[in-house]
């Protein structure tokens, strides 16, 4: 993938929607092309991380064991607690179909950061929004055993 190709994908997710084109360049060029087979695990509940991904073709798996927590497809990212804090991974992540992911590692993303804030509230920004999904169904589950 060219660096212009990872940088039109970046431009259209929401994550990175609001960056600046040279923060978008800076974060392209630290993106990892990966090509993943189907039915592969990328990371396990427990594993210490430090990277997240974003997916540029095909579905991941989010799940604690056989619980499915999310299903994921083009322009959603995951892994984006580990990319932050290096703390053990909250779940495993599963390939449901053949993937294309760019990785983006911990080290070169805080290279990135520290010039660009943009970057950082996108990233808040997607996790608010999950914790928020997260709040609603945990009432919506309450509501119904109670």
């Amino acid at each position: 993938m060219l660096l212009i190709e990872k940088i039109l994908l970046l431009k259209n997710s929401d994550i990175f929607k609001r960056c600046s084109e040279v923060d978008l360049i800076d974060i392209a060029s630290i993106c990892i092309e990966n090509h993943i087979d189907k039915g592969v695990t990328l990371f396990n509940k427990g594993d210490t991380g430090n990277c997240m991904y974003f997916i540029y073709s095909g579905q991941v798996s989010i799940h604690d064991g056989e619980h499915q927590i999310a299903l994921l497809a083009e322009n959603e990212i995951f892994g984006e607690l580990s990319l932050l804090d290096s703390d053990s991974r909250s779940a495993s992540a599963t390939t449901v179909s053949d993937c294309i992911l760019l990785k983006i590692e911990q080290e070169p993303f805080y290279d990135v950061i520290a010039t660009s804030t943009e970057i950082l509230k996108g990233i808040m920004r997607t996790l608010c929004r999950r914790l928020r999904e997260q709040d609603r169904i945990t009432v919506e589950m309450k509501k119904n055993i109670g």
